[in-house]
C-alpha cells in the first residue's frame, strides 16, 4: 500500500487512539533498561495523526477474523490517510521492533 505523510497540527476534533501494549518485556527474555515510551496517535474519521514516539513503527489495521487489512511504515510524523473503503472496527497494532501496542477504533 502507498503511504503518504506530512506535518500537520492536530484537528481540534481529533481522538487520540489508546493503546496497551501486548509484548511489555522483549523477546530477548531480558528487562527493558528504560520504560517504553507508548506511541501516541489521533484519529478524525479516516485521518490518522502519527504523533510522539511513533517513528519507525508500523502501523497495521486488523478485521474482526485478524486479517491485516491496512499496514504502513511511519518514516515521518504526520497525517496517514485511510482507506475510505474501510468500515466497522478494527483492530489497530502499533509495532516498534519487538514491542506492539494494540487497541480499537471505529471507522
Amino acid at each position: 500500500m502507498a503511504f503518504f505523510a506530512v506535518t500537520s497540527a492536530v484537528n481540534a476534533d481529533s481522538k487520540i487512539v489508546p493503546v496497551t501494549p501486548i509484548n511489555p518485556v522483549p523477546n530477548n527474555g531480558g528487562l527493558p533498561r528504560t520504560p517504553m515510551a507508548v506511541p501516541v496517535l489521533y484519529i478524525d474519521g479516516y485521518t490518522l495523526t502519527a504523533g510522539d514516539y511513533t517513528l519507525g513503527s508500523t502501523i497495521q489495521l486488523l478485521d474482526e477474523d485478524d486479517n491485516v487489512v491496512f499496514s504502513t511504515y511511519v518514516a515521518i510524523e504526520g497525517d496517514i490517510q485511510l482507506p475510505a473503503t474501510l468500515t466497522g472496527n478494527y483492530e489497530i497494532q502499533i509495532i516498534r521492533g519487538e514491542w506492539c501496542f494494540c487497541g480499537w477504533i471505529e471507522l
